[in-house]
């Protein structure tokens, strides 16, 4: 990358209701990662302002 660097913004993870403390590199690694896999989808816009994803196992 040329210039600044590009950071996600806030990624908080949930388990049963507690959050869990995340460290900056940790936040930016799940954010690119999921961001990366939303764009290829058809039906995400390029730049979307804020993702919210919920998963019941």
């Amino acid at each position: 990358m040329s210039g600044e660097e590009k950071k996600i913004g806030l990624v908080q993870i949930k388990v049963d209701g507690q959050l869990l403390p995340i460290k900056g590199f940790v936040q930016d690694f799940i954010g690119f990662a999921i961001l990366g896999m939303l764009k290829s989808l058809r039906d995400v816009g390029p730049e979307p302002k804020e993702i919210e994803i919920k998963i019941k196992v």
